[in-house]
């Protein structure tokens, strides 16, 4: 099982609430998110007209994904507290149907992975003992 958390991805009077995978693997150095194309359209992001675009590393090699810099803003859904929220770059990935959270976004948002096999997780600022349970997976 992978872990993954429940958001809430808003632009301007749009937003969309889904779940989202917490990828170690993507690494960015900036505040990077995936997200499939249904969602780039219900944001407005989509079809792509901006001229600015991103090169990717994949498993499966080279790919080129329209780059939205400082896009949308993402808020963490939380059940027990309020949500936790920060501006996101968002790259439009066609071959996905989920979102996809980088290191970096995970690590502003202070999530901290417990254990990848049964996708439980806390935040920084939770108590110690305190453990959050990945949420059910939504594919667009």
């Amino acid at each position: 099982m992978a872990c993954r958390v429940r958001i809430r991805l808003k632009k301007e009077d749009k937003n969309i609430e889904t779940s989202a995978i917490l990828n170690s693997g993507f690494e960015t150095d900036s505040p990077d998110i995936i997200i499939p194309v249904e969602i780039a359209k219900k944001l407005g992001l989509w079809p792509f007209k901006e001229e600015s675009a991103m090169l990717l590393e994949t498993g499966g090699g080279e790919v080129s994904l329209p780059y939205f810099i400082s896009a949308v803003e993402l808020e963490l859904i939380l059940g027990d507290r309020e949500p936790k929220k920060t501006i996101v770059n968002v790259l439009v990935n066609p071959y996905i149907h989920e979102v996809l959270i980088s290191d970096y976004v995970s690590s502003i948002l202070g999530i901290i992975l417990l254990d990848f096999k049964r996708g439980l997780w806390r935040l920084s600022d939770d108590p110690i003992n305190k453990i959050r349970e990945s949420v059910e997976i939504e594919e667009w």
